[in-house]
């Protein structure tokens, strides 16, 4: 898929001057990973958004990799993102056709290249995205856990309900462990517009989930119109 990246990346990403850098920082992502732990993983062998996303985390996990990356201004996780949107908007694959909602947005003649991007790997909390929500809580919004690895970008209003400029804005979004995570997405807990927790009445022993009455997000006003859609449409009574 090497070879099919870079003309992707030719035809739809014309800002970037060098595509041979970031197809080349896959195989390079390829190398760090076989010389840990014996992983002969070869990220231009993975084809499935899901597959590359558990690998993007694996790879993170490492701190070797994780300050890597940092020093290297974003370099990998750049890299890995063109080549998550690149697998969840190429169409070269006909075992696997582009999702009608992606298609919609690559369609779209109003958004710039860069706002295509943004809006396809916000889906799965990924992209700018995720890195202007990190801006805005730095930390899990409900434990305060630092350790971004482990923490999730994840809208307060469905991406599918919302419109092209709301699935991009930090604003609709909390950071959350993958528990929280999961039970916000599922309604099991929301906030009111002043943070102050909900717990829907379906959630047997809260307590064990470390859910208390008491807990109160620091939300700022862009927020509140989200919490309250989340609240009406998604929140189990």
């Amino acid at each position: 898929m090497k070879h099919e990246f870079e003309n992707w990346l030719r035809a739809n990403k014309g800002y970037i001057t060098q595509p041979l850098k970031y197809s080349n920082t896959l195989k390079t992502i390829s190398n760090h990973l076989k010389k840990k732990d014996a992983l002969d993983i070869d990220v231009y062998s993975v084809t499935s958004f899901d597959e590359l996303l558990k690998l993007k985390e694996l790879y993170f996990s490492y701190d070797e990799f994780f300050q890597k990356n940092k020093r290297g201004n974003n370099m990998y996780s750049r890299s890995l993102d063109l080549y998550l949107e690149f697998l969840e908007s190429f169409s070269g694959n006909p075992q696997k056709p582009v999702d009608p909602e992606i298609k919609d947005i690559i369609a779209d003649l109003t958004l710039t290249s860069l706002e295509k991007e943004s809006i396809i790997l916000s889906r799965r909390g990924q992209g700018l995205y995720r890195k202007n929500v990190l801006k805005v809580w730095g930390k899990c919004s409900i434990s305060g856990y630092p350790d971004s690895r482990l923490l999730i970008a994840s809208h307060i209003k469905p991406w599918k309900r919302c419109t092209s400029a709301e699935k991009i804005d930090r604003y609709n979004g909390l950071l959350l462990l993958p528990t929280y995570d999961k039970l916000f997405d599922l309604g099991y807990i929301g906030f009111e517009g002043d943070g102050r927790i909900r717990i829907s009445n379906q959630v047997s022993d809260p307590s064990l989930l470390q859910l208390n009455s008491n807990i109160k997000l620091k939300v700022q006003k862009d927020h509140v119109k989200y919490l309250e859609f989340h609240l009406s449409h998604v929140f189990k009574i």
